[in-house]
């Protein structure tokens, strides 16, 4: 493939990590927020892990689309588009495994 269709695709990725983001920004400060309901839970470590991770999530996002950019500007084209789509990936494999419990 030419470089062109990479940049094509590669907007494509963007846009879709960019709307993952938003979506998944409200739910993860929703949802981070409960990792304290039982009672002394702010004394447990599992609790602060749970929260940092739920709360990350949008980030993943936003990373992977930055660095798929970085490595289509050093001309990493085939790997440009693994970087952006890692964070899909992820999220749609997890979508996948929650669904199935």
């Amino acid at each position: 493939m030419r470089k062109q269709h990479y940049r094509i695709i590669l907007i494509v990725l963007t846009a879709a990590c960019g709307l993952c983001a938003a979506l998944t920004a409200p739910i993860a400060l929703l949802t981070a927020a409960m990792a304290f309901d039982s009672p002394d839970s702010q004394y447990q470590v599992w609790a602060w892990i749970v929260f940092f991770v739920v709360l990350s999530i949008p980030l993943w996002f936003i990373i992977g689309t930055i660095a798929g950019w970085f490595l289509y500007m050093h001309d990493w084209l085939r790997t440009s588009l693994l970087a952006a789509a890692t964070p899909r990936i992820a999220s749609a494999l997890g979508w996948v495994l929650i669904q199935s419990t």
